[in-house]
Order: structure tokens, then C-alpha cells, then sequence
């Protein structure tokens, strides 16, 4: 009989986190903290330059080959 009240106890606390980490999230997005928005912004921000620098990078690779064969193809 006592261990049916262990397992009880147990299971109740878990579900009782479970429900609280589910509850701040959801809170938290809808209500939540102003910190927390401003870092999620900050993050978007700075994927979008990682983004447009990765692009930059990839248009200066190829104008580099491009321009590597051009000269390649002028001296032979």
C-alpha cells in the first residue's frame, strides 16, 4: 500500500513540473519577460547579418573564381 502512495506522489510531482515548465513558456512568450524579447530579437538580428555575411561570402568566392578563369583563359 505504501508504495502505491510513492508512485502517486512521484507521478504528481512530475506532471505538476511538467504543467509549470509548459505554463512559463507559454506565459512567458505571451506576457513573459522583457529581458527575455529583447535577447529573442537580438538573436533574430544577428541570424539575419550571419545570413546576408554568409551571402557576401559565397558572391566573393565565386567573383574570385570567375575572375581566376577569366585570367587563365587570357594568358594560355
Amino acid at each position: 500500500m505504501m508504495n502505491i502512495h510513492i508512485i502517486s506522489f512521484l507521478f504528481g510531482v512530475i506532471i505538476a513540473l511538467a504543467v509549470i515548465i509548459i505554463f512559463e513558456k507559454v506565459y512567458g512568450k505571451l506576457f513573459g519577460n522583457r529581458r527575455l524579447r529583447e535577447l529573442e530579437r537580438e538573436v533574430k538580428r544577428l541570424q539575419v547579418i550571419n545570413r546576408k555575411k554568409d551571402e557576401l561570402i559565397k558572391r566573393s568566392l565565386k567573383t574570385i573564381q570567375n575572375e581566376e578563369k577569366k585570367n587563365n583563359g587570357q594568358s594560355q
